[in-house]
């Protein structure tokens, strides 16, 4: 078998009672993503999605260590300097459609992100409606070490976090804890390890009240809306009462408020020098770890999720793999893709950490998000419809309450008619109750009104909300 051959079990599919469970099995690889894993959960994917006997997909892994590593970039620079990009415009392709179609899936998607998430494998989970984290998780997004940026739809996702807090972790790569995980906002629901098997054997006993076969244009999800928060319920059954008494975010209130004031800057060198000039310590150590990325992937990767943020999730998918393509397909001697990972990952150069990049040139950035001869490797269209579905917001939020949410309940926008400023307190309770009391829900509320909780002017006692 070639280096880009198939291998016939490194994905292995199964039914669970009702759910259908997809394993990852590249053990030796971490579950990196290859061509051919992602060719084959695409169409099982789909077909699983029309059949009346499949209520849910599961997501997991047969590695004990990870649920997916990444994709296996080092293959798609191996193919590259043998003169052929087209393993990785190809390879991109595959795995973004299956990107897109989690995202807009019509029936349950849960991922298991037991072990090591990044790159790929957040690709693989962050579209989901369920996404639970565990005590073994290790989630990041490190394409900016190797001269690439945040892909997978991730410029789509990580916008839409609270406070900047996406910007950070994809331009940074910060490896984040499940708990961290789950406070940001990258997983749903927190469950330990060891309970994972029983919580599978609970939701693969669920019954569906509806199952919608042929979703038409602009009804993903709500003829089944039920039946998520059905299974929503079943995971919180296995979900801790609390979190630990040392756990704390491993964010200050304080670390913050300045990575949200340096990407609202609307460039990235302007976003560089708020870090600099902030006078802490965080924030010099930040501004020395994006100086040290690829001057081209920091930069595209802020132009991306500036865009990401405003755009439609099929749209932006697009754009990242017109950009993508356009990055690998560079001539080698600029290509800071290909320089990244020969650098870490094929050489596995320790010191320095980082190759010599190429220089920044604006135009060469705005070049590659545009559609060009490089894309023509692309087939058409670039994304399959699938079930005809696009959106500007996920449509559920089954993890913790967003800003925006926190924002509407405080200001009467919610829908509850109320006419007078709560008090923190009831801010709180309001969201432990129409959470049912969900893990961690006090820190994440109370987190979000030190950064914006501001005393009512009229009496102290009240919070109203500020930007």
């Amino acid at each position: 078998m070639s280096s880009t051959g198939y291998a016939a079990d490194d994905v292995l599919f199964h039914n669970e009672n009702l759910a259908r469970v997809i394993s990852l099995n590249r053990l030796k690889k971490l579950n990196s993503l290859d061509t051919s894993m992602v060719t084959k959960i695409g169409p099982r994917l789909s077909e699983y999605a029309k059949s009346e006997a499949a209520s849910m997909v599961i997501l997991t892994s047969k590695s004990p260590k990870a649920l997916c590593a990444g994709g296996d970039v080092a293959l798609c620079a191996s193919e590259i300097l043998k003169g052929n990009p087209g393993y990785a415009s190809n390879f991109f392709q595959e795995e973004y459609n299956v990107n897109y179609l989690i995202a807009t899936y019509s029936k349950p998607y849960i991922s298991l992100m037991d072990g090591i998430t990044m790159g790929g494998g957040v690709g693989l989970s962050v579209h989901a409606p369920f996404r639970i984290a565990t005590e073994k998780t290790k989630l990041a997004m490190p394409e900016m070490d190797i001269g690439f940026f945040p892909d997978v739809g991730t410029t789509f996702f990580l916008p839409r976090l609270d406070d900047k807090l996406g910007y950070y972790y994809a331009l940074t790569g910060e490896v984040l804890s499940g708990l961290d995980a789950y406070q940001a906002g990258f997983a749903t629901h927190f469950v330990p390890s060891e309970r994972i098997p029983q919580l599978v054997k609970r939701l693969s006993n669920l019954k569906p009240p509806v199952i919608n076969n042929t979703p038409t244009e602009g009804t993903l999800l709500k003829d089944q809306k039920d039946f998520f928060i059905q299974v929503n319920m079943a995971i919180e059954e296995f979900t801790e009462n609390k979190l630990p008494d040392n756990y704390k975010f491993h964010l200050t209130e304080e670390q913050i408020t300045l990575i949200n004031k340096a990407f609202s800057e609307p460039t990235f060198d302007d976003a560089l020098q708020v870090f600099l000039y902030s006078n802490t310590e965080f924030g010099k150590k930040t501004y020395d770890r994006l100086s040290a990325k690829s001057p081209t992937s920091t930069h595209i990767a802020f132009d991306l999720m500036n865009k990401g943020a405003k755009n439609k999730i099929r749209a932006q998918l697009e754009l990242e793999m017109v950009s993508a393509t356009n990055m690998v397909n560079h001539k080698i001697e600029e290509n800071d893709f290909v320089k990244g990972v020969k650098h870490k990952l094929i050489d596995k150069i320790k010191e320095p950490f980082f190759p010599q990049w190429s220089s920044y040139d604006a135009e060469r950035v705005r070049k590659f998000q545009e559609p060009s001869v490089h894309t023509a490797k692309l087939e058409s269209p670039l994304l399959k419809r699938f079930f005809g579905v696009d959106f500007h917001q996920y449509p559920f939020n089954f993890g913790l309450p967003s800003n925006q949410e926190i924002e509407n309940y405080i200001t009467g926008q919610d829908g509850l008619n109320r006419k007078y400023l709560p008090t923190p307190k009831e801010v709180v309770r309001h969201f432990n109750t129409v959470t049912n009391n969900k893990l961690g829900v006090e820190e994440k509320v109370n987190r979000a009104l030190a950064l914006h909780g501001e005393a009512s002017k009229y009496d102290n006692k009240y919070v109203s909300w500020k930007a």
